[in-house]
């Protein structure tokens, strides 16, 4: 019988003002098409995006993965490094969800902050907000497993390598 734990992640923003968001408050709003100037086939059009992290910590923490994202009909491959402080442990974290105002591939490649904690002993689920400096956010849901915690302020390196190798809906996280 494994142990179910929420895990919740806040987001930094690094534009103006440096404030906290609870992610608990973060809601993906995608705007309509008539709002943003777009035709009907891009108001059906949602970013997303799907990565899974390994993260190993004792004190300073490290993480590294990789992902898909979509983004106007296209799956673009993503590798994500970084990490965060103070925190103990080891964990696996499928993360997915939504990617907002996202005016091109190369906002996305980016480094994106978040503040937030952890504590997983087997598996759980939380959710965690994320923003770059050129104010794209990741509004995401996470399924992990292992045994970490932590406290920390986090950083994670985005970078685009290309077209995906693998569609999007193939990486989707389980159940």
């Amino acid at each position: 019988m494994s142990r179910q734990t929420l895990t919740v992640t806040a987001a930094l923003a690094v534009s103006g003002l440096m404030t906290v968001a609870p992610a608990f408050a973060a809601v993906a709003v995608q705007q309509p098409a008539s709002s943003r100037g777009g035709d009907a086939a891009e108001a059906t059009t949602i970013d997303r995006l799907v990565f899974r992290l390994q993260e190993a910590s004792l004190g300073p923490g490290y993480g590294w993965g990789n992902g898909v994202l979509h983004y106007k009909g296209k799956d673009y491959d993503v590798r994500v490094t970084g990490g965060g402080g103070p925190a103990i442990g080891y964990s696996h974290s499928c993360a997915e969800g939504s990617v907002s105002n996202l005016g091109s591939v190369d906002d996305f490649d980016s480094t994106f902050w978040s503040v937030g904690a952890e504590a997983t002993a087997g598996s759980g689920i939380g959710t965690m907000a994320l923003q770059n400096g050129r104010g794209v956010e990741l509004h995401l849901s996470t399924r992990t497993s292992g045994a970490r915690l932590s406290a920390e302020t986090a950083r994670y390196r985005f970078r685009i390598l290309g077209p995906a190798k693998q569609s999007y809906e193939s990486m989707r996280c389980p159940g």
